[in-house]
């Protein structure tokens, strides 16, 4: 199938909105149970903010196609809106697709079959906007009954759990009087993506000439076998009732297994790594002979062949470590001559394998520990110990300690020092008291720290 014609029969995002997690669109069918149908995703890209692959169990990783014009060569997406600066900035328009496949049966008396699954991404209000990336996996089946009856379809993603059972339609003579679409995902972190029915990647089959372009997981434009699918149903078949004349020919089925496939491949070398902070958190105490010392710890996430580096912090600009699963770390010392101007934040840089640069700021702030948090269903009291890692004495040296903020629902309230530096506490009782208990509490820390635990009672 020709990627322009693909493009057409798809009829996907810029008329639809994503407010949802899970969306059906259908007249009547089996519904297919989730299932963890893709192994992982990339870091966010640094431009597009979508994830920079996804990955299926055959240990396939697929990066956004966007090579061509997004209308006759490999790839299909929308093209560039020049009025639109995230469109610019991106290099597509209101969607692409990290993959892409469809399936079309010609019926007697030419009405059609169309099987259609792709994994997207779009923007949930449609126009390319920031900060409202929205990805999905999509099975959409649209098909033209001549008889009214009882009607199986077949496909690559049909469930493994129930040993992929056909889908059963009991279906009323008419044009696409089968019209099923099934969309899962959401916007970031993407999870929802991994458990939906997209997946693994149906692939050129290896078996077949031609062999899929370098780089690609087959041409679109070039319909061809396919490998991958669920209980290795390679094919999209539609079986109706006995009697109906499906094919022209008597027969009350139809089936194809050529497939228009669209994919690349992730090219770790020539992408820009993503950076995903995890954690920069600084430490110090003072002593008794009044010097305070401490350290600067950072962990943060990249490709796994990038070179990353910190700056920004005393005495530890440089390249960070790897711990050999997904996880950068550096540490800076705080001494006497450092420790009482705690830097606020600091840059990483993460440099791919030919050169392609990402820079990011990282915030460093304290860690902060509730220690307790209890309610006293008697008195309705509530009592809230947390620590900071800023252990300055404030009182000693000048510094400026940490103030910590108690949250509970919309209520704020500020905790005191008690004891030791570091430690603080709050006691909520008699008209301060709450007589039905929240269900957590945070408490928020002015150097940036946070944390959040459930109440006990």
């Amino acid at each position: 199938m020709k990627l322009s014609k693909l493009k057409e029969i798809f009829d996907i995002s810029k008329r639809l909105s994503f407010a949802f997690v899970f969306v059906v669109a259908m007249m009547g069918f089996n519904m297919q149970s989730a299932q963890a149908a893709l192994a992982g995703k990339g870091l966010i890209h640094p431009i597009n903010h979508f994830p920079a692959w996804f990955s299926d169990t055959n240990g396939i990783a697929l990066q956004l196609c966007l090579d061509g014009d997004g209308v006759t060569g490999l790839c299909a997406f929308d093209p560039v809106d020049p009025a639109n600066q995230t469109s610019v900035a991106t290099g597509f328009g209101a969607e692409a697709f990290w993959w892409l496949g469809s399936a079309t049966l010609n019926l007697a008396g030419g009405g059609r079959g169309i099987l259609v699954l792709a994994l997207e991404a779009a923007y949930g209000a449609g126009d390319p906007a920031p900060n409202d990336q929205f990805a999905f996996g999509r099975v959409r089946l649209r098909i033209d009954i001549p008889v009214a009856g009882e009607y199986k379809v077949w496909h690559p993603f049909l469930n493994e759990v129930d040993g992929c059972q056909p889908e059963v339609f009991n279906a009323t003579a008419g044009t696409r009087a089968i019209n099923v679409t099934r969309d899962t995902g959401g916007a970031a972190p993407f999870e929802t993506m991994l458990n939906g029915e997209v997946g693994p990647f149906l692939v050129w089959d290896p078996a077949f000439a031609p062999t899929p372009p370098a780089g690609y997981v087959g041409d679109p434009n070039v319909d061809h076998e396919v490998i991958g699918g669920h209980c290795n149903i390679n094919y999209f078949r539609i079986e109706g009732p006995e009697g109906v004349d499906l094919d022209g020919s008597g027969q009350n089925f139809v089936q194809t297994s050529l497939f228009s496939i669209a994919g690349k491949l992730y090219d770790e070398a020539n992408t820009p790594p993503g950076i995903e902070p995890v954690r920069t958190t600084y430490f110090r105490r003072t002593n008794n002979n009044n010097i305070t010392t401490g350290r600067i710890n950072s962990w943060v996430k990249a490709p796994v062949t990038a070179t990353v580096r910190i700056s920004g912090l005393p005495q530890a600009n440089g390249a960070m470590a790897f711990d050999d699963i997904n996880t950068f770390f550096k540490r800076a010392w705080l001494n006497s001559t450092n420790a009482l101007n705690v830097p606020d934040h600091a840059t990483i840089t993460a440099t791919s394998v030919n050169g392609l640069e990402t820079m990011q700021d990282v915030q460093v702030v304290d860690d902060v520990r509730i220690s307790q948090a209890t309610w006293n269903k008697g008195t309705g009291a509530i009592k809230v110990v947390a620590f900071s890692s800023d252990k300055v004495n404030a009182a000693t040296t000048g510094a400026v300690a940490p103030v910590l903020t108690l949250h509970i629902g919309s209520d704020s309230f500020t905790m005191s020092q008690v004891g030791v530096p570091g430690r603080y506490e709050m006691l909520l009782s008699d008209s301060s008291a709450y007589l039905i208990p929240p269900a957590r509490v945070t408490v928020t820390s002015s150097k940036g720290g946070s944390d959040t635990e459930r109440l006990a009672d």
